[in-house]
């Protein structure tokens, strides 16, 4: 083969396959938009998503694994943080109370997503929503011993980010529920 052929092959190869790839990307970015529309606020979701590199080739229930991975990470850093807190031993007895409490609220709810993970493995679509409500409940149960303390905010921004979290698995649990 002359070396212009080869080139002009080689080059009509490389422009299709970057054809391929692009219209693969547009594809996987679309899935991602397609979740996060149906969330409260589509541009954390999008950028929760873009931050995970498995989340550009992943299908539907791939991205339910990485969204509930993502959510069981939130939980358990924000376990790890109460239990960071309640090594201090000047806190007012209310918020250390409330913070006893959110520390077995949190570890329910990791066992809650850590079920989840294995019902979404076998398609228990009913049984992740059941599981994932579970634990958002148990955040809210958190937050919730704070209402009469001065602590809330202690947790506030952190139940917040969990709560949305868990929201984005189950926008993807009841688009496979429709599938």
């Amino acid at each position: 083969m002359k070396p212009i052929t080869s080139f002009v092959l080689f080059s009509f190869t490389l422009s299709l396959s970057l054809s391929l790839l692009a219209s693969v990307a547009k594809a996987d970015t679309n899935l991602i938009d397609k979740v996060c529309a149906r969330t409260h606020n589509k541009n954390s979701c999008v950028a929760v998503f873009e931050s995970n590199p498995d989340s550009k080739q992943a299908d539907l229930k791939q991205l339910g694994i990485i969204a509930l991975t993502l959510a069981s990470s939130k939980a358990t850093e924000t376990s790890q943080y109460i239990k960071t807190l309640l090594l201090n031993k000047t806190l007012d007895p209310v918020i250390d109370q409330a913070l006893s409490d959110c520390s077995d609220q949190y570890l329910d709810a990791i066992q809650q997503l850590g079920d989840a993970s294995s019902d979404l493995l076998e398609d228990g679509t009913k049984d992740v929503r059941t599981s994932v409500k579970a634990a958002i409940a148990a955040a809210q149960s958190c937050e919730n011993g704070f209402v009469e303390s001065s602590g809330r905010e202690i947790l506030l921004s952190r139940n917040a980010i969990f709560r949305q979290l868990c929201n984005n698995v189950l926008i993807i649990n009841k688009l496979l529920e429709e599938k």
